[in-house]
């Protein structure tokens, strides 16, 4: 985990500060049976796991069950909860207004089912020195997302996530 050399001064001990520390707790609503066949269905997957009395949770949705809700009766509002709120806060501190996606890899843990509640937390693995591309002068960063049963600590998987950001203003 680090930090490139080329960050100095105060900006670079508020980025240490947040480097391998797991924050933006997120708690899910229970998995539901439900969710995982209209997922199973809509994909055309007839996996026996996903189709038993007590089903598991495909691993594609394991992040679906921490999506912040974008409206909530008590505010009315569109803007509710930022999904991926680590991310956004690197952009705002590094001044760098947009991202892309570089790459992302899923780790799967045990399967979660019907009822569990899942935990995530976002955790910075490092950031990369300034460099320029086609999409013009940026920087990498890396970011994991680790999904567990609220109830049990289990480990249900995580997704890595690397993150190329750019188009700071003059």
């Amino acid at each position: 985990m680090t930090i490139a050399p080329d960050i100095t001064g105060t900006l670079r001990c508020e980025l240490q500060e947040l480097l391998g520390q797991p924050l933006y707790r997120q708690v899910s609503d229970p998995v539901e049976t439900g969710a995982i066949r209209l997922f199973a269905a809509a994909i055309g997957d007839a996996h026996p796991a996903w189709w038993m009395d007590e089903p598991e949770c495909p691993p594609a949705l394991l992040s679906a069950w921490n999506r912040p809700l974008m409206w909530q009766p008590c505010s009315g509002a569109q803007d509710s909860a930022q999904g991926l709120a680590l991310h956004f806060q690197l952009k705002d501190m590094l001044g760098l207004p947009l991202a892309v996606v570089a790459d992302s890899e899923t780790e799967i843990g045990a399967p979660c089912r019907p009822g569990m509640r899942l935990g995530s937390t976002q955790t910075l693995v490092g950031i990369g020195p300034l460099r320029t591309n086609r999409l013009g002068s940026g920087r990498d960063w890396t970011l994991r997302v680790d999904y567990r049963c609220v109830a049990s600590d289990l480990f249900l998987g995580a997704e890595i996530l690397r993150f190329f950001a750019y188009g700071a203003t003059a």
